[in-house]
């Protein structure tokens, strides 16, 4: 890693350790399973599972295939899909939506640690059923939808994205800028064969390993290492409206390498999920609070 990234690091830790301090809203933390499988080893996004209830949707980040992985309530290996014909550089988040009543999966390809891709890549497909599939299977290439999407200016590293229901907009966080920044882009409208991203909102922190927003669409939910913020959301608000008030920092234990976040399918609190640094032992943990 280089000297600049340390920097950033060490700011945002600090700026992690303020928000600490301000009073967090208590939460209980409750282990669901221990990772067991050996292939989930760098575990950076997590997501509630539409179609298969009580699961959640995973994968790694750099360096693995072009694959996605389904684990139940307990943390253990369901399903693995492969991406046919994907290479991947750097998956870094997965995120949910529904287009004409079908639940889909978006796999997002977009981490650049180093600023220097001239494009970041978005994989759409249907979102598999535990019933109507193989323990290993692989999604073909004619049912993956592509989204290339460009940052305004220069290249940046994002691990966190989301999707707001309300109207569909992709929303990207970046992570590297000594304020992270909410970039969006409307992939689901006319069909390009780029989509430009377009910043519409800076935050007081950086950092940001991972993003989501509840189902209802209540609340957003962003981490990094070391805190959670979390947004209430009126009903029918603007999604940017609500997220350039004050977040609320919830009480989070951190975890080996936490770089994962998702609100639970029915809405009671949020789960997240670490990769393995060193060996370490890796956990599911449910996070129950009403804010």
């Amino acid at each position: 890693m280089q000297r600049t990234h340390f920097l950033v690091l060490f700011i945002a830790l600090l700026l992690s350790f303020g928000a600490a301090a301000q009073n967090p809203m208590p939460t209980t933390r409750t282990s669901h399973g221990k990772i067991q499988a050996p292939e989930l080893d760098e575990l950076s996004g997590i997501v509630a599972s539409m179609n298969n209830p009580g699961s959640f949707w995973v994968h790694n980040d750099s360096g693995d295939k072009a694959r996605f992985f389904l684990i139940d309530s307990t943390a253990q290996l369901q399903r693995t899909f492969y991406l046919e014909g994907i290479q991947a550089i750097d998956m870094e988040d997965i995120a949910w939506v529904q287009r004409n009543g079908v639940n889909y999966l978006i796999l997002a390809d977009i981490g650049d640690n180093l600023g220097r891709r001239q494009d970041i890549r978005l994989y759409l497909v249907k979102e598999p059923k535990l019933a109507e599939s193989k323990t290993v299977d692989t999604i073909r290439a004619a049912a993956i939808e592509t989204k290339v999407l460009q940052y305004p200016g220069k290249a940046r590293d994002s691990e966190a994205l989301f999707v707001d229901p309300l109207d569909n907009k992709l929303y990207m966080v970046s992570k590297r800028e000594f304020q992270s920044a909410l970039y969006t882009a409307d992939i689901f409208g006319q069909e390009r064969s780029s989509y430009q991203l377009r910043e519409v909102l800076k935050f007081p922190f950086t950092f940001i390993t991972a993003a989501d927003m509840a189902m209802d669409r209540r609340a957003v939910l962003m981490k990094n290492l070391t805190t959670i913020f979390y947004w209430p959301i009126g009903d029918q608000e603007p999604l940017i409206k609500a997220l350039a008030k004050p977040s609320v920092t919830l009480q989070y234990d951190p975890e080996p390498q936490g770089e994962a976040i998702t609100f639970s399918r029915e809405g009671e609190g949020f789960f997240t999920i670490s990769e393995r640094p060193f060996g370490l032992d890796s956990y599911l943990y449910h996070y129950h609070t009403k804010p």
